[in-house]
């Protein structure tokens, strides 16, 4: 466990029972609390506090949490030499011992052998100065255990709270005492006056003192000369002077009531705490007559907020030991996270391996099926057949593109990038690929009820339903029905509790299965990181707990419900975003009505796929524009060296050789500031390595010819070529 949740969690010990001490009149209740809360902060198996009987060496375990019947309150020991207990009354220190069976230095008890005491660390309770001790609070272990140097403060402040308890239950002893003896006598009245804690003032309108109680003179030794009048302001700490100075002249301009805690000095020197208060009794004309106070000793309860104070103190230091450490901890938790989201996207994408190849080689047997027909058409003359075998091919070409784009999706790491999305579009458009995943012997059935927009990460959102689908053919290995559904629905105030959502509209994603279920003991569990029911090999046990941490960054939610032989249900909750969509660029492929036209602008083409190359190179030429070629960098640099000027670069991102495509743009920057600069790539995160602006832009491949030529347009006419 790291040290900074041990910290907390005894922080909030010593301020719970700091709390209870202060608060609760049962003795009893405070000991028993105190063994049980020591045991919750240290993690240990047993605690007791062992009273100090008259005769300053007997103990009794007057109290305790974890042994068995016959100790607590029955068992005493004494501190003789050689014990524990003797070596705390000597010495005043607490009593480590890490392993009882490794022990020399003391004897044990019989009982702690019965209990199966392994390891131990106790402190004194002391009572009041130049008084003994109360007696001796012990953490007791059942296995051996190193006892920090923070258990041991965090001891300490512990025992002396619990100190401070017993002192204030003994006064109360003698005072309850007291009051027994004089219930029937004649002074009862004057005696239980005097042992009031709070002692009356009283001033006049001036706030000068007119009488106190006869304590006051006893505890300051000071005579009423000494007293009377503002004198008695001289018995505070000079530190604490200026404040009660300025804080009795307030109430007495603005005649609000005086409440103040400050250190009143002894006749013996000593400057405990007391707590000066005051009401101002008013005329009918509501003008001050007389004020009316009450003194009060606070010492104890100022000590015992000032041990937690340092315990806070001790905390705070402690914790920030370790700021560089967490953030550090924290950045790897990052990295972490990332190569979990990176690898539940590849484990999807193998998911889908044995779908996409069939469609892959169906849309291959397309291409290349139309390119030799349009070949024995050239052959054979007969060229007015070639458009039909074209637009077979273009097509072909066209989903076997979309397909990789997809795929890529998957697989590329990419932090979330929320955009707005139409859930039923993209339900509609994962499909195809979800019943290729699932298999001929499951039916998917897609049913959209709702046409709302919500602000998500769209690759996360297909990851997710794409798992969702997986996860449900699992379920149904003899086959079934599986059903996606998108929908509305409005969460109310009794739904939002029951949800544990925000009021609002939300668009639900379900996914439906008719499989074997999810018992109620794995059911809490599957948001787990790392939990699943797969074989080994089968699954990471990551793609819920990724989905969960998903649709929490997006503002949503995640509800699941099954029946064990009847099926799931999860339902994915997204929040309705009214926003417009925003205007976005073409993307490769779109149709254009006509080609741009070129004026014989200067075109560096680097590439070292030659088919691509001699492709863009022929095209471009015919546009109207002058293409020179490279294969690589180093030929691209001599190329350029006998240029007069050069319009735009035209590269591949991955090229051979020590320059890939970014850092030649960056070598020609170098010499032409102002030079346009088109990237085409096949790589997957190539977009990641550019910085693009209106001279930079990154043209997918595979591409068309048309956007291509619209991109080199368009690029050419921002007004920032090179000469």
């Amino acid at each position: 466990m790291d040290i900074e949740d041990t910290l907390l969690r005894q922080r909030k010990v010593l301020a719970e029972f700091g709390e209870l001490a202060l608060v609760s009149d049962d003795l009893e209740h405070i000991l028993d609390e105190a063994c049980r809360l020591v045991v919750e902060a240290l993690e240990t198996n047993l605690a007791k506090f062992m009273l100090l009987r008259e005769d300053g060496i007997t103990f009794l375990v007057r109290n305790g949490i974890g042994w068995t019947p016959d100790v607590v309150g029955k068992v005493q020991v004494q501190a003789c030499e050689g014990s524990p207990e003797r070596y705390s009354l000597d010495t005043d220190l607490p009593v480590i011992s890490v392993n009882v069976a490794t022990e020399t230095r003391f004897r044990y008890h019989d009982f702690q052998t019965r209990n199966g005491v392994q390891a131990f660390v106790n402190v004194l309770v002391h009572g009041a100065t130049d008084q003994r001790p109360f007696g001796i609070f012990e953490v007791d272990s059942r296995c051996p255990r190193e006892f920090t140097d923070s258990d041991i403060d965090f001891l300490r402040v512990y025992s002396n709270l619990l100190g401070a308890v017993l002192k204030r239950f003994n006064a109360l002893q003698v005072m309850r005492s007291t009051e027994e003896k004089l219930r029937e006598s004649e002074k009862h009245y004057r005696i239980a006056a005097e042992l009031n804690p709070l002692w009356p003032w009283s001033a006049d309108s001036q706030g000068a003192l007119i009488s106190i109680d006869q304590r006051w003179h006893e505890y300051t030794g000071l005579n009423p000369a000494q007293t009377l009048g503002r004198e008695w302001t001289q018995a505070a700490h000079p530190d604490d002077r200026q404040s009660l100075a300025q804080g009795w002249d307030h109430s007495l301009a603005t005649l609000e009531p005086f409440d103040l805690h400050v250190r009143l000095r002894k006749h013996d020197g000593e400057l405990p705490w007391f707590r000066v208060r005051a009401l101002c009794s008013l005329d009918a004309g509501g003008h001050s007559e007389q004020w009316y106070g009450t003194l009060e000793n606070v010492d104890d309860r100022v000590q015992l907020e000032s041990a937690l104070r340092d315990w806070n103190d001790l905390l705070e230091d402690r914790i920030a030991q370790r700021t560089a450490q967490l953030e550090a901890e924290q950045q790897e938790r990052a990295m972490a996270e990332s190569k979990l989201r990176q690898s539940q996207k590849m484990e999807a994408v193998g998911q889908l391996t044995g779908g996409i190849a069939h469609d892959f080689n169906n849309l291959l047997a397309g291409i290349i099926g139309s390119l030799e027909l349009m070949q024995r058409r050239i052959d054979a003359g007969q060229h007015n057949q070639l458009t039909r075998n074209n637009s077979v091919a273009m097509t072909s070409a066209s989903r076997a593109a979309a397909l990789t784009q997809r795929l890529l999706a998957f697989s590329r790491q990419q932090s979330l990038e929320p955009e707005l999305l139409e859930p039923r579009t993209v339900v509609a458009g994962l499909e195809e690929m979800i019943r290729r995943s699932v298999g001929p012997s499951i039916v998917v059935e897609c049913s959209f009820r709702a046409s709302d927009r919500i602000r998500c990460d769209l690759n996360q959102l297909e990851n997710a339903l794409l798992n969702l689908a997986i996860n449900a053919r699992d379920a149904m290995p003899d086959g079934g029905t599986l059903s996606l559904m998108v929908d509305r629905c409005t969460i109310d105030a009794p739904a939002s509790f029951d949800r544990n959502m925000p009021q609002g509209t939300y668009v639900s994603i379900s996914v439906t299965d008719s499989g074997t279920g999810i018992s109620p003991d794995i059911l809490s569990r599957i948001f787990d990181p790392f939990f699943t029911t797969k074989k080994i090999g089968e699954g990471t046990g990551l793609g819920l707990s990724m989905i969960y941490g998903f649709t929490q960054q997006s503002g949503g939610q995640i509800k699941v419900h099954s029946s064990l032989g009847v099926g799931t249900t999860v339902t994915m909750y997204f929040p309705v975003d009214h926003s417009q969509p925003g205007h976005s660029r073409k993307k490769a492929g779109e149709a254009h009505s006509t080609l741009p036209a070129a004026h014989n602008e200067v075109i560096l083409l680097v590439d070292d796929e030659k088919a691509i190359r001699q492709m863009v190179s022929e095209f471009l030429s015919e546009m109207g524009y002058r293409v020179i070629e490279a294969v690589d960098s180093v030929s691209a640099i001599k190329q350029a060296e006998k240029l007069d000027h050069l319009d735009l670069l035209l590269t591949d991102i991955g090229l051979p050789g020590v320059m890939n495509g970014v850092s030649l743009a960056a070598e020609f920057r170098g010499r032409y500031p102002s030079l346009n600069v088109l990237f085409i790539t096949g790589f997957a995160a190539g977009s990641r390595l550019v910085s693009m602006d209106a001279s930079t832009q990154v043209l997918p491949k595979p591409f068309s010819l048309n956007d291509l030529s619209h991109r080199v347009r368009e690029l050419l006419d921002s007004g920032l070529g090179s000469t």
